[in-house]
């Protein structure tokens, strides 16, 4: 597929135009420059044809700090891994230094730049308030549009089209091209997450600083496990909500987070081995397990941590995350590469549990067993009874017990069903087992 890369200075309306195009509202937008510091990636599917859209951060002319130095390095490598440069202007405000000094860049690097003109909401007005100026960066009279209101945006398309078609591209929709497994790498800030992606994906596709709060945007990226195309999502780190002011960037960032963990089907939990178990890793535990995916816990930057810390931090596990025993827990370091073969396995694993079914037969003999040996609760005479189960769902797996009244049965005689399936049929590592009850009648 190819891939086509928004290019431009601070806020000229890249992440605007990137989800006018991709259709949605996956790149944050916000008048403060610099909003955009992860690559942010989207797919584009238009009249059956096809492309992949890439929202870079802003270069700044002249980096003031680690981060935005940071930005504009890796922007600038990832230049020459796209099939198709849209170079964009702000088209209301007119052209800075920074505009002169990035089209100067990519007429020396001959790229395949379209060259457009955005927040131009009124074209008849366009070269009044831009005057020739606009003709002095060498790509010719941009297309003009508004990304905000949709102006031109068809233009766009078959220009963008067009090109990738003379370029030799296949643009051509075609079917089975995407991972149907997504995995969310989520934790706290700075707790190590897009070093753990970056090893992942092999590639710097992530700001990794020692700047807390870096990832704003989540960074989806597929790769081929043993066959297995997998779809990794790089998140920003979720903050307790007294601690994220409303409506800011860094809300929009953590309210994204959640929608990456929500669309996940496996989540890994990162967990800075230097801090320890808290309550937010208590309430993304939460969070994943409540919707129902999948967990593997990971304890990052395991090189600071020695036998003994290591110990106490399992501790603290089984007793602050007890909800969610069932899942694998690892101790990585991206900086010697401990455990991260291990992340991988446990990942393959994790996938197959997730989609197991019980064989209807056996669970109701599990059912019963268990009845035999644990009575059902009950209230005065009246006592809980399981007629029959069968699995109704995988992803997570999803099983309905059929009973005289769902009011009679407690959490805990619950909790025993499903620790009876997973030492009778199978663990379901990382899985949780949902069960529903439903009155027979």
């Amino acid at each position: 597929m190819a891939t086509v890369l928004i290019i431009g200075r601070p806020n000229v309306g890249k992440s605007t135009l990137f989800n006018r195009l991709v259709g949605g509202r996956r790149a944050i937008v916000d008048d403060i420059p610099g909003v955009t510091r992860d690559f942010t990636v989207g797919r584009v599917n238009w009249q059956q044809r096809t492309f992949q859209l890439v929202d870079t951060c802003g270069l700044f002319e002249n980096p003031e700090n680690i981060v935005e130095e940071k930005m504009k390095e890796v922007t600038l490598e990832l230049l020459n891994e796209g099939d198709l440069i849209l170079f964009v202007v702000d088209g209301r405000s007119g052209l800075t230094s920074a505009d002169i000094e990035l089209a100067d860049y990519l007429r020396k690097q001959r790229l395949e730049v379209i060259f457009v003109a955005n927040k131009v909401e009124n074209p008849d007005n366009f070269y009044s308030s831009m005057g020739n100026e606009i003709f002095s960066l060498g790509f010719g009279d941009p297309i003009k549009v508004s990304s905000a209101h949709g102006l031109n945006i068809d233009l766009l398309f078959d220009e963008i089209f067009d090109r990738l078609t003379s370029l030799g591209h296949s643009i051509e929709v075609e079917s089975g091209e995407e991972s149907d497994l997504k995995i969310a790498i989520v934790g706290k800030p700075n707790a190590g997450k897009s070093s753990i992606f970056n090893w992942i994906v092999g590639s710097p596709r992530s700001l990794v600083t020692e700047v807390s709060g870096t990832t704003r945007d989540t960074v989806d990226e597929t790769v081929v496990v043993d066959g297995i195309p997998m779809t990794f999502i790089d998140t920003a780190g979720i903050r307790k909500k007294s601690k994220v002011k409303v409506m800011n960037v860094e809300y929009y960032s953590v309210m994204r987070a959640i929608d990456a963990l929500e669309r996940s089907d496996i989540i890994i939990m990162v967990i800075d081995s230097t801090d320890g178990v808290g309550n937010q890793d208590q309430r993304i535990a939460g969070l994943a397990e409540k919707n129902g995916k999948a967990t593997i816990a990971v304890f990052s930057k395991s090189d600071l941590a020695d036998d003994r810390r290591r110990k106490a931090l399992l501790r603290t596990f089984k007793q602050d995350l007890y909800f969610i025993d069932y899942s694998p827990v690892l101790f990585t370091s991206t900086e010697t590469g401990e455990g991260m073969d291990d992340l991988i396995d446990n990942i393959r694993l994790v996938s197959k549990k997730i989609d197991l079914r019980i064989p209807t037969g056996l669970l109701n003999t599990l059912i019963q067993r268990y009845s035999e040996g644990t009575p059902a609760p009950g209230k005065g005479k009246k006592r809980g009874k399981i007629y029959y189960g069968s699995q109704i769902s995988s992803r997570p797996p999803i099983i309905m017990l059929n009973v005289n009244d769902p009011t009679l049965f407690t959490e805990p005689y619950l909790r025993g069903i499903r620790n009876t399936i997973r030492l009778n049929f199978d663990p379901y590592e990382g899985t949780p087992i949902f069960l529903k009850l439903r009155r027979k009648r």
